[in-house]
């Protein structure tokens, strides 16, 4: 389990000032690679009034899952959700939760090693997690 900021300095552009970036949940996915392209997701939001576009997502996920394809054509991917767990399945096995917390983190949980050194690779902030660490952000 790793966890890093939610919210990221963008590189400067010529000409521009740095500038802060979200990390949405259609960029970790697409940071997943094909190895997130063979899940299935269902989502659960933490929020008593989410945007419609993420209730849609819940609705759309429930019972057997989403695959990763038509879960990215949502436009709940794209927005900043404030607390929710989005679970990826092979088959019928949970094998990686991406939570949301407090839209200022992200919080991964998976065995899969290759999945974490992605993680960490891409947000160099990733800090390990205990158990009892994720079980406090639910």
């Amino acid at each position: 389990m790793v966890s890093f900021a939610a919210w990221r300095d963008t590189a400067p552009h010529t000409g521009h000032h740095a500038d802060r970036h979200y990390v949405t949940l259609a960029e970790l996915l697409i940071r997943l690679g094909s190895y997130g392209l063979t899940l299935t997701w269902r989502a659960r939001i933490f929020d008593d009034h989410p945007h419609s576009s993420f209730a849609e997502l819940v609705r759309a996920s429930a019972g057997h899952g989403i695959p990763t394809l038509e879960l990215l054509a949502m436009d709940a991917p794209h927005l900043q959700a404030v607390d929710g767990d989005f679970e990826g399945y092979a088959g019928s096995e949970l094998v990686l939760t991406l939570r949301e917390f407090d839209s200022s983190s992200w919080d991964v949980r998976t065995a899969d090693e290759w999945v974490l050194n992605e993680i960490r690779r891409h947000y160099p902030d990733a800090k390990p997690m205990t158990p009892d660490e994720w079980d406090a952000t639910n």
